[in-house]
């Protein structure tokens, strides 16, 4: 080989060995920035956020036993959101239960200090929002005003019966939790709105299909009922009068099952005699709905039998024993698809969205 063969060949290797060192530098320096990000202390929003929360709510549609839809779209002033109390004794059992990554667009705000609890702001969006605190024991738990803590977890609860949220509420909830990072020296940040909003829209088109509320009516085809009938007829069958006026079918947890009340929602505690009583039953929410759909029938055959009425839907057409099994029928379909959505009727998620 001739010198200038020997000097090519140098010059072959030296770059080789060049791009080889220059692969393995990059790749050291990829691996260290990966090890430094993930060695950080603070738990992934998706993975480790607790799930649902129960929230309170009240129905103020009244429907036909065919199974129509409840959800209403009536426009609703903003409601003030102040971050909400857990008795200290439930947190343990209740931390699981509060923000649901497929419920909520959870925003995780990390300030330069410790916050008090107590000085965590109300959030006026519109729809519900939900908190937890990182405390010091690095457990995280739903905010306490006595508490203290390093970071925070704040949901906007997705959808509920008066819809799925809005773009406009999404930036609101935004605008309010970057505010108050900003006031603690602190940053926020946010899964991605466009994401989140289909998914809200994805899941009230659910909603909305499996959103219905059951009601018999027992009418006077004759005489109006006399109070006393009714009264006495009710708690025969476990019902109590609470304080609205109306009778309510409890489970032994304590939830409602069924509602017994004057159809034109007079509180009964306040009549001496009514034309028509109703039985409803909000499907969603209530858990082992076919039992309780059981219960509420033969109590209004019963009733209609006892006192001299008609069994009628909405429209004062007769109800008729292959009727009320057509709708448990359909009662069983909807509560199969719950289960399939992994939303089961009664359960924590149904509470929240049909609230």
């Amino acid at each position: 080989m001739t010198e200038f063969h020997f000097i090519t060949l140098g010059l072959g290797v030296a770059l080789i060995g060049g791009v080889w060192g220059f692969n393995a530098w990059q790749e050291w320096r990829f691996k260290r920035r990966a090890a430094e990000a993930f060695a950080k202390s603070h738990p992934d929003v998706l993975l480790d956020t607790p799930k649902n929360m129960v929230r309170q709510g009240e129905v103020g549609l009244r429907l036909e036993p065919s199974l129509e839809p409840l959800r209403t779209t009536s426009d609703l002033p903003p409601a003030r959101n102040e971050p909400e109390v857990v008795d200290l004794p439930d947190v343990a059992a209740l931390v699981v239960t509060v923000l649901d990554p497929a419920l909520d667009y959870i925003a995780e705000v990390h300030p330069a200090e410790p916050v008090p609890g107590a000085d965590l702001p109300g959030f006026e969006v519109g729809k519900r929002v939900r908190a937890l605190g990182l405390a010091a024991n690095d457990e995280w738990e739903p905010v306490q005003p006595e508490g203290l803590y390093m970071e925070f977890r704040v949901g906007l609860q997705l959808v509920d019966r008066q819809g799925p949220v809005s773009s406009a509420q999404m930036v609101m909830f935004c605008e309010q939790v970057n505010a108050f990072a900003e006031a603690r020296a602190g940053v926020a940040t946010f899964p991605r709105r466009e994401d989140k909003l289909r998914v809200a829209a994805e899941l009230d088109g659910f909603c909305a299909d499996v959103d219905q509320l059951v009601g018999l009516n027992v009418v006077s085809s004759r005489n109006p009922f006399a109070q006393s009938r009714v009264v006495a007829m009710a708690e025969a069958a476990g019902l109590v009068m609470e304080s609205d006026g109306m009778f309510y079918a409890r489970s032994e947890s304590g939830k409602v099952l069924f509602t017994l009340g004057d159809r034109h929602h007079r509180p009964l505690d306040s009549l001496e005699e009514t034309p028509s009583v109703t039985l409803l039953l909000d499907v969603p929410r209530v858990a082992g709905g076919e039992g309780a759909f059981d219960r509420m029938a033969d109590l209004a055959q019963q009733m209609a039998l006892t006192l001299g009425g008609d069994l009628v839907d909405d429209d004062n057409r007769s109800l008729k024993p292959a009727d009320l099994a057509a709708i448990r029928k359909q009662l069983v379909g909807l509560y199969g698809r719950m289960d399939d959505r992994g939303i089961p009727a009664g359960g924590v998620a149904a509470l929240r969205l049909f609230a």
